[in-house]
C-alpha cells in the first residue's frame, strides 16, 4: 500500500466514525418493534448483532462497523479526488449498497441465520426502514466528510497524470 492509499484508509475510516456517530444517532432516535413485540430504538437491532444488551456496547459495535465501512470506501475513492458534492453522491450510493449488504448478509450471520434467506429478511424485517435511513445517511455524511480528510493530489501530479494520458 502506498502512503497516499494508506492515508485514504485512514481518513475514510474517521470519516466512517463521524458518519457513524451521526447514523447512529438516527437509529437510537427511530423505533422498530421487535421480534418479541416490543418497540425499541433502532439500535437494538445492532445490539442483538453483537450479542449484547448493553447499548454502550452495541454503540461500539456499531463504530466498528462505520470506520470498516468507512476505511473501504476510502480504499474505494483513494485514487481519485473526491469533491464534497461528488462524494455526498458516492457517498449515499454506497450507503444503499451497505443496506443490501449488510440487511442481507452482515446482520443475519452474526444473528446465526443463513445469509440472502427468508429467514435472514425476517431479522432486518422490523428496523428496515430505519436501518435504511441510516445507511443512506451514514453513506451521505461519509462522503461528505472524506473529501475534507482525505489526501489531495497535487496540481503539478494532477496536470502530470493528464499529460501522461494524452502522450498515450
Amino acid at each position: 500500500m502506498t502512503s497516499r492509499s494508506t492515508r485514504s484508509v485512514a481518513a475514510g475510516a474517521a470519516a466512517g466514525l463521524v458518519a457513524g456517530i451521526v447514523s447512529g444517532g438516527l437509529l437510537q432516535l427511530m423505533h422498530m418493534t421487535t421480534m418479541e413485540g416490543l418497540r425499541q430504538p433502532a439500535m437494538a437491532l445492532v445490539a442483538g448483532a453483537v450479542h449484547t444488551t448493553r447499548p454502550l456496547l452495541a454503540w461500539a459495535g456499531y463504530l466498528v462497523y462505520a470506520a470498516l465501512i468507512g476505511a473501504a470506501f476510502g480504499w474505494l475513492t483513494g485514487r481519485q479526488d473526491v469533491g464534497e458534492g461528488a462524494g455526498v453522491v458516492w457517498g449515499v450510493l454506497y450507503g444503499a449498497f451497505w443496506w443490501i449488504v449488510s440487511g442481507l448478509v452482515v446482520i443475519p450471520v452474526l444473528y446465526g441465520v443463513g445469509p440472502l434467506t427468508s429467514a435472514a429478511v425476517d431479522v432486518i424485517r422490523n428496523a428496515s426502514l430505519p436501518w435504511f435511513a441510516a445507511m443512506l445517511l451514514n453513506g451521505g455524511v461519509l462522503g461528505g466528510v472524506y473529501p475534507l480528510l482525505a489526501p489531495r493530489r497535487s496540481l503539478s501530479a494532477a496536470g502530470a497524470a493528464r499529460e501522461t494520458r494524452r502522450a498515450a
